[in-house]
C-alpha cells in the first residue's frame, strides 16, 4: 500500500532517483537525451532540471511504500510561478551540462524554440509527468496520486490536460478520467497525444485494478 504526500526541495534528491528510473521511456525525453538515454547522470541531470521548479512551489506529490519513495507525479497550474523568488530555472551547472553535451544542448535549443503544444482552455491544469520504480508499476500508486490533483481541479474548478507521446497512457487518461482528446500532433519527431478532463475531473466510479500508466510525458 502507498500513501500520498507532497514532496518539497527536502525531497528532491529523492524524488530525482525516481524520475531518473524512468525519463529514458517518456518518448519526448527520450528524443530530448538521444545518444545519452543510457547515461544515468543524464538522465539525473533531466530529471532534476524538470522536478526542482515545481518541487519549490508544492506543484508535486509522491508515493511512498515502507518508508521509501517509488513515484513522483508533477502538475502545473498556469497561474502558479514556478519562479516566486526570482531564481533563474537553469543554474550555472545546468548550463555547463547541456554546453559541453553534443547533441544535448542542440535539441534542448530546439525543444526551448519551438511553438508550444496547444492549451484545450485557457485554466487548464497541466499534469507534466509520472514517473514509478520499476517495482511499483502495476500497482495503484500513479491513481492515488492523481486523486491529489483532481483535488485541486474540483477545488478550483478547473480541467486537467496532459501531453503524453504514449498511446497507452493517452487510452488510460481516455478510459480511466473520462478524458477526451483534444489533439495529435508531431513535435520535435514524437507523436504526441492531447488530452483533457471535465471540468472539474472526474474519475470512474471504481478505477482499475493495475496502472497501465508508468509515466506523463
Amino acid at each position: 500500500m502507498t500513501t500520498v504526500i507532497t514532496l518539497d526541495d527536502n525531497r528532491l534528491e529523492e524524488a530525482v532517483g525516481v524520475l531518473e528510473q524512468g525519463i529514458g521511456e517518456i518518448p519526448l525525453y527520450q528524443w530530448l537525451l538521444g545518444d545519452h538515454v543510457a547515461d544515468p547522470a543524464k538522465r539525473e541531470w533531466l530529471a532534476e532540471l524538470l522536478l526542482r521548479p515545481l518541487l519549490r512551489v508544492g506543484c508535486a506529490v509522491g508515493a511512498e511504500a515502507d518508508g521509501r519513495l517509488v513515484g513522483v507525479l508533477a502538475w502545473h497550474p498556469h497561474d502558479v510561478d514556478l519562479s516566486p523568488d526570482g531564481a533563474a530555472p537553469l543554474t550555472p551547472a545546468d548550463v555547463e551540462v547541456a554546453v559541453r553535451t553534443p547533441g544535448l544542448r542542440e535539441r534542448l535549443l530546439e525543444l526551448w524554440t519551438s511553438r508550444p503544444l496547444p492549451l484545450p482552455v485557457d485554466d487548464a491544469v497541466n499534469c507534466m509527468l509520472v514517473a514509478l520504480t520499476p517495482e511499483a508499476r502495476g500497482g495503484r500508486a500513479v491513481i492515488d496520486m492523481m486523486r491529489e490533483v483532481e483535488r485541486f481541479c474540483r477545488d478550483h474548478d478547473r480541467p486537467f490536460y496532459a501531453w503524453t507521446g504514449s498511446p497507452p497512457l493517452r487510452d488510460w487518461f481516455v478510459s480511466g478520467w473520462n478524458a477526451t482528446e483534444f489533439a495529435v500532433t508531431e513535435w520535435n519527431g514524437v507523436t504526441m497525444y492531447g488530452v483533457v478532463s471535465d471540468r472539474p475531473p472526474v474519475a470512474k466510479p471504481v478505477p482499475r485494478d493495475r496502472d497501465v500508466a508508468d509515466r506523463v510525458s
